[in-house]
């Protein structure tokens, strides 16, 4: 089903150009031929005529491409998981393993009718042993669990998070410290995704795999806030594991800072693992214009921090993807306005720079709050389009990661909707982008008033108070 194009409402209209750059940007990136398993493909890059794979990156342009195409954002899905009938590899990897092809499977669910729904069920089987991989628990897997429970992937490669120069990871492999501390985020991503494959078995009537997901998700989780939680910062960290791989505490710089006051230190806000108040120190971080919220976006290390440098590739920059993992956790959590400052924020940086320069860069530097790196690259900042939609495209309808979107249908002038959900996150928020002419929305769920606020002209931001529900909303 492709998605139709439609104008957007007026306040999205300082936005067009960039977003039509990146679009650009995203479908024209494309290489050929690469060799995938023996054959020749074609495949879409993250930066103009590179002419390799990148796995996270790769899972990123599906979200994007997924605006436009839900086609050729399956074909983005399909090129980095193993053939059905052949489990001779896992999935295709190249550099971070960060497993961004489970979002991207995930939010096509969301997109598709449940007819659509129905046909993707092919991809279960590829994205289970994809899992099971990533968890450690396939023949020939060495992701390591330590004996606290958290996870490790530097087997494979330098880069846990994708974030280069992530000072923590810097520190590590300095000190040769691979094999005894954890990166917080890929036992974040474990949990996340392990969330998703749980609701995806139960979707497709999975029963047998349902308990192992909802298992590793609350091990891991768990582990996390034992483990991983630094009550002095208010940030979780990287784990350092003594000579029997027990956890035995924060891996610091040498005058006791937690190294990992960043964007991995919120991280567990992703996996909806934190204790309320855990949850209320993440997010001043991440508000605080002294720490993490710049001009241009979310930082990727604490302004604050002893080890913030403002000239680095990740450090000192802002870049989309973690934003995007966030702001959709702020949709599950129910913060409304700094889920629209998040999306508002980057796409005023991103006009700001491709207004002047015509380029799509890769970061955006906080010092100069100019674009930065390569300068034809969709990759990791393609979420720009998606915010761009899920706030000023008519006809969308937005949810965090804790909420399924089961059927949604819009009328003809989307001056009404009608749509199911299913949530475990009671409390969430749904946006749905209706027509800004009208100025009067009336909202329930199944049949009672439901709380909704509308900071954008047609674009309502609709409370969820219950498991599940059908959502009506209706022009006055």
């Amino acid at each position: 089903m492709e998605q139709q194009q439609k104008c957007c409402n007026r306040a999205g209209e300082p936005f067009a150009f960039a977003v039509r750059l990146m679009k650009s940007a995203i479908f024209s990136n494309v290489v050929y031929p690469i060799c995938r398993h023996g054959c020749q493909i074609i495949h879409y890059t993250p930066g103009k005529r590179w002419d390799s794979l990148y796995t996270w990156d790769s899972g990123m342009i599906g979200i994007g491409m997924l605006e436009y195409s839900t086609q050729k954002a399956e074909y983005v899905l399909d090129t980095y998981l193993s053939e059905k009938d052949n489990q001779d590899f896992a999935f295709l990897f190249h550099g971070s393993m960060v497993p961004t092809q489970f979002y991207l499977f995930y939010e096509l669910l969301q997109k598709l009718p449940p007819e659509g729904k129905a046909r993707l069920k092919q991809y279960y089987p590829m994205l289970r042993r994809y899992y099971q991989f990533f968890a450690g628990k396939s023949e020939g897997s060495t992701t390591a669990r330590y004996k606290s429970g958290l996870l490790t992937v530097y087997d494979y490669f330098y880069n846990a998070s994708g974030m280069d120069d992530y000072p923590a990871q810097v520190e590590l492999h300095k000190q040769k410290l691979e094999h005894s501390v954890a990166p917080l985020c890929s036992s974040v991503h474990l949990v996340r995704i392990a969330k998703f494959m749980k609701a995806i078995a139960e979707y497709f009537g999975y029963e047998q795999d349902v308990q192992q997901y909802a298992d590793d998700a609350k091990q891991v989780g768990d582990a996390i806030v034992n483990h991983a939680w630094d009550e002095e910062s208010g940030y979780f960290g990287y784990v350092v594991h003594d000579g029997n791989l027990y956890a035995a505490g924060i891996l610091r710089t040498e005058t006791g800072e937690n190294y990992n006051k960043g964007v991995d230190g919120v991280t567990p806000l992703i996996a909806g693992v934190t204790t309320p108040e855990q949850t209320q120190r993440l997010l001043a971080h991440l508000t605080s214009q002294q720490e993490l919220f710049t001009p241009v976006g979310i930082s990727t290390v604490d302004q604050s921090a002893g080890y913030y440098y403002d000239n680095g590739y990740w450090n000192g920059s802002v870049w989309l993807p973690y934003q995007y993992f966030l702001w959709k956790s702020m949709l599950d959590l129910g913060y409304g306005e700094f889920a629209d400052k998040i999306a508002k924020t980057a796409l005023h940086a991103w006009s700001q720079e491709t207004d002047f320069s015509y380029n799509t860069f890769e970061l955006i530097q906080i010092e100069s709050e100019r674009g930065g790196w390569f300068h034809q690259f969709s990759g990791l900042s393609s979420p720009l389009v998606v915010w761009y939609h899920s706030y000023y495209k008519p006809g969308n309808v937005t949810v965090g990661f804790d909420t399924w979107l089961e059927e949604w249908r819009f009328s003809d002038d989307y001056s009404s909707a009608r749509i199911r959900y299913k949530t475990s996150r009671v409390g969430g928020l749904l946006l749905a982008v209706m027509n800004e002419e009208y100025s009067d929305y009336s909202v329930t769920i199944d049949g009672e008033p439901a709380q909704f606020a509308q900071r954008i002209p047609g674009t309502l931001e609709i409370q969820l108070l219950h498991c599940q529900g059908e959502v009506i909303v209706q022009a006055k």
